[in-house]
């Protein structure tokens, strides 16, 4: 009874911390000095909510993030969780194959899947018709937003993963339970 409860203040903290990140990229990454970056906190909440919850769980908290961020953003309604969406389906594909047990590796699928993003999202854009207005833009500052995918990956997982233990929530971890590793 208890660790259900844990669970589902797990699952109320994690959509207000989507909301705290949701609010950062809006307002603050969003200042000139750090433009630039174009980095997505949200998407690595999600790399990891990918690879530690539940697909029905993640796939929830998915919907309810992606629309938070819409919400924030100008983007048409749907788009941004669709690619959230994509994101998390190409992470369960995957995780069946490439074992993410190392640091290394968990950086390289946050690159990976922020490269994902991007296709998706240029994608849906050519369909929602706002194809001209984004594509530049978005291969201006692709480098820049897969490289701050790498370096901002580590310290956000950590947080999450010390935010799960605050709540004792169990993460399911095939990597773990092979390597010993935390990641």
């Amino acid at each position: 009874m208890i660790q259900e409860l844990y669970r589902v203040i797990n699952f109320l903290l994690i959509i207000v911390v989507g909301i705290v990140v949701s609010s950062i990229q809006s307002v603050f990454l969003k200042i000139p000095v750090f433009s630039w970056l174009d980095l997505d906190l949200l998407l690595l909440v999600i790399v990891y909510l990918s690879l530690h919850r539940p697909f029905l769980e993640t796939a929830a908290l998915i919907i309810i993030l992606g629309r938070i961020v819409e919400i924030h953003s100008s983007a048409p309604v749907g788009i941004l969780t669709i690619c959230y969406l994509a994101v998390h389906i190409a992470i369960l594909l995957t995780r069946e194959m490439i074992l993410v047990a190392t640091t290394f590796s968990s950086i390289i699928l946050c690159v990976a899947c922020g490269l994902i993003w991007k296709i998706t999202f240029l994608f849906f854009a050519h369909r929602y018709g706002i194809f001209d207005n984004t594509w530049k833009s978005t291969l201006e500052y692709s480098l820049p937003y897969l490289l701050s995918l790498g370096v901002f990956a580590r310290p956000m997982f950590d947080f999450l993963r010390q935010f799960d233990q605050f709540t004792r929530v169990e993460r399911d971890s095939e990597a773990r339970e092979m390597t010993g590793e935390e990641f």
